[in-house]
């Protein structure tokens, strides 16, 4: 009944079964929801814990009324921060965005390319052949060089046969000095004897003069 006393006629309502369909994509999963006659305003969209709620009703006629009410489990993938709806030409759409894994967001990335290696140079074959040439004849000895080799190898033999020359002759002399010493050693052995004799001669000299001497001085006395 109304303020005025008047009964409020009830509402009849009929359960509508919409048709749905679902889109799988690699980033996200879209629910579609066919409604034709329903408007923006007279749908709700709403989600609880990990279940979405899609309801609504409108008026068919007098106290005829048309409603029905749709629920949906969240996919394990689904971010549900994310979730979002849009109705447009009849039709509702509730998509559901996938959390990208690590290995999904690397296989998005380009690949990177290595870099290309330079191409090398192209030698000039003139040149090539002068450098070839060229260390050719520097590792080729000459007449020349080899006759300069022959003439220091001559050369080094006269010098190394006149220092054994002199090497000789100066050990010749120091075997002639060593012998002369030698002798002059023998000679100075042989003249000390004659030297010892000498002085016993002088020993017996001045002794006989002492004797002499002695005995004058004792005559004296006794006369």
């Amino acid at each position: 009944m109304d303020s005025k006393g008047r009964t409020t006629p009830t509402h009849v309502y009929q359960q509508l079964e919409p048709s749905i369909e679902w889109v799988n994509e690699d980033d996200c999963n879209t629910l579609l929801v066919y409604l034709p006659g329903f408007t923006k305003e007279q749908l709700r969209v709403q989600l609880r814990s990990k279940t979405l709620i899609i309801s609504g009703e409108r008026k068919l006629h007098d106290n005829a009324w048309i409603r029905f009410r749709k629920e949906f489990i969240a996919s394990e993938q689904c971010v549900i921060s994310k979730i979002s709806a849009k109705f447009e030409g009849s039709i509702l759409f509730v998509k559901q965005p996938k959390s990208v894994a690590p290995m999904a967001e690397e296989e998005g990335k380009p690949p990177i390319e290595a870099p290309a290696p330079k191409p090398e140079k192209p030698i000039d074959e003139t040149k090539k052949h002068q450098k070839r040439t060229r260390v050719e004849h520097d590792t080729k000895p000459t007449s020349t060089t080899e006759s300069n080799d022959r003439n220091g190898v001559g050369q080094n033999a006269k010098k190394d046969s006149e220092k054994n020359v002199e090497l000789k002759e100066q050990k010749g002399v120091c075997e002639n000095a060593s012998e002369k010493k030698v002798s002059d050693l023998g000679f100075v052995m042989k003249m000390k004897p004659s030297k010892n004799v000498v002085n016993l001669i002088l020993v017996l000299v001045v002794g006989l003069l002492v004797g002499v001497y002695c005995s004058e001085a004792i005559k004296s006395c006794n006369a």
